[in-house]
């Protein structure tokens, strides 16, 4: 194996856990800003097809739009 050096070997090591928590802070964080740099539209489109797009939605495109929704609901 390949001896390499780090950056600050005094620096405590984070935990898998502590890795595994800091990237899904950065996610929600990228989530967030993505609402801040796209223009936002009001559609006037049938609700039964606003429906039937959700079903063509990924797992990370649901997310965004549950949290709007919370977030509306909130307000």
């Amino acid at each position: 194996m390949e001896q390499k050096s780090v950056h600050e070997p005094e620096a405590p090591m984070m935990s898998a856990s502590d890795v595994w928590e800091d990237a899904f802070q950065l996610a929600d964080l990228l989530r967030q800003n993505l609402f801040k740099t796209e223009p936002m539209v009001r559609l006037q489109i049938p609700f039964s097809l606003f429906l039937s797009a959700l079903e063509e939605f990924n797992h990370d495109e649901l997310w965004i739009l549950r949290r709007r929704v919370e977030e509306r609901l909130a307000a």
